[in-house]
Formats: C-alpha cells, structure tokens, sequence
C-alpha cells in the first residue's frame, strides 16, 4: 500500500509531457575533427610569444576554428562540441594578436637614437668589394658611404678563449660560422672594439645586436683573422628579434 501511494506521489511531481523513456537513452551527437584540432592550435599559439616563427600559428588557429564554427551553425544542432573550436578561437586571437604585437614593438623599439639599421646579408656580406687589376682593393660604394656613421646591426659572436669581460669579439653573419668552425670571409665578418669602460660576455649562438660607429678599416682580430669592417662599440645585447 505505502509503495503504491509513494509511486503515485513520484508520478505525480513530474512536469507535465515528461517522457521517462526519452530520459532512460543517452543522447549523443558526434563532434567534427576540426573542433578538437581548433582548441589545440589554440593551446599552440601561445608558443608565439617564445618564437617568431611560431607567430602563424595564431593565425592558423583563427582560421580553423572560424571554419568549424560555421560547419558546426551549418548542421543545426546534428553535432556537438562548439565550445571547443570557440575556446580555440578565443585563445587564438588573443595569443596572435597579442604576441605579435610584441614582436613588433621590439623591432621598432630596438634600434639606438641615431643609429641606422644595418641587414648583415644584404648591406655588408653581399656587397662585396670592387675589383681592379684582378685585386679586391676597393671598397663598395654602399658600404663606404658608412664609414664614419652610428649603425646598428646583428650577427653572432665568433668562438674565442676568453669568456667573459671581452673588449672586442668578431661579429660573423651567420650561425654556422658562429658554430661549425671555418674562417669566414673577410666580408663576413665585423671587428667589434667596444668603448672604454665596456666589456661583454661570450655567448655561442645567440643573436646578438650591435650599435656603434662603423669604420672600414682592416685590423687585426682573433684567431689570426683580419676583417675589414669594424665597428665601436657602444651597445651590445642579446637581439629582441629574429629579424
């Protein structure tokens, strides 16, 4: 008697048009590959604030995300999990913008007052020099017109046995001659003399950024190197930027 009563008591708090069938299966809508791959390119833009490279990855990400919420709007209700590729979206734009715009103000912000912005490849290493007689005895015009000027400028700091308090390291263009040994060409390479007062450490394979007077002038540098190009030292840093 007191079962059929509390039954009856059950059934009665129901709403009304309740269906204890419909509850009783479990409902499950399928959720497209783009979603879960949406939310991970998110996770993965955040790598653009410790890499230049990884910047696009933002981007990708708002691309991707955008794409599988408007197949997921398309399908009307038929699959689930929106909140993931609108989570990657979220994470994508803040993460690309913001990371971005970081990169960006380094680069305008890096450059000394009064120094001009010098490209190792382009404005030193592949001028190369004037040939007369079948002798390299003159300079590029372009990179003449430096001599004398507050330029800033990035490369690598050659090998050398001392480590620490350095008043004067070669600048080379490029990692591999940093790292992998080899002399490098004259027009590879910068002697770097830093003020008085000033001394730096070694550091293997780090970009490193120079500012100081630019003299093309032969001297004599480590390792028995000659270079043609030096520069006065007023700053030197670990570069801001890639680029």
């Amino acid at each position: 008697m007191s079962q059929s009563l509390f039954s009856q008591a059950m059934e009665s708090s129901q709403p009304t048009g309740f269906d204890r069938s419909a509850n009783s299966e479990f409902s499950y809508r399928p959720v497209p590959v783009l979603a879960p791959v949406s939310l991970a390119l998110g996770v993965l833009s955040a790598l653009g604030f410790f890499g230049l490279m990884a910047v696009p990855i933002g981007l990708i990400g708002i691309i991707v995300s955008l794409i599988c919420i408007l197949k997921l709007r398309k399908m009307r209700g038929e699959y689930g999990g929106m909140w993931l590729p609108v989570t990657g979206l979220v994470l994508s734009v803040a993460c690309f913008t913001t990371s971005g715009g970081l990169w960006l103000h380094g680069y305008q912000t890096e450059v000394p007052e009064g120094c001009r912005r010098l490209n190792f490849m382009s404005d030193i290493s592949q001028k190369g020099f004037v040939v007369e007689k079948g002798k390299p005895d003159r300079f590029n015009p372009d990179v003449k017109a430096l001599d004398g000027t507050k330029v800033f400028i990035k490369g690598y700091m050659y090998p050398t046995k001392q480590m620490e308090g350095l008043k004067s390291f070669l600048l080379v263009k490029d990692n591999a001659q940093c790292c992998f040994g080899g002399n490098p060409a004259i027009n590879d390479m910068i002697l770097i003399n830093l003020v008085p007062g000033k001394t730096v450490k070694f550091h293997s394979g780090v970009l490193t950024s120079v500012a100081g007077v630019f003299h093309c002038q032969q001297a004599s540098g480590p390792a028995g190197l000659q270079p043609t190009y030096t520069i006065e030292g007023s700053f030197v840093e670990n570069s801001r930027t890639m680029f």
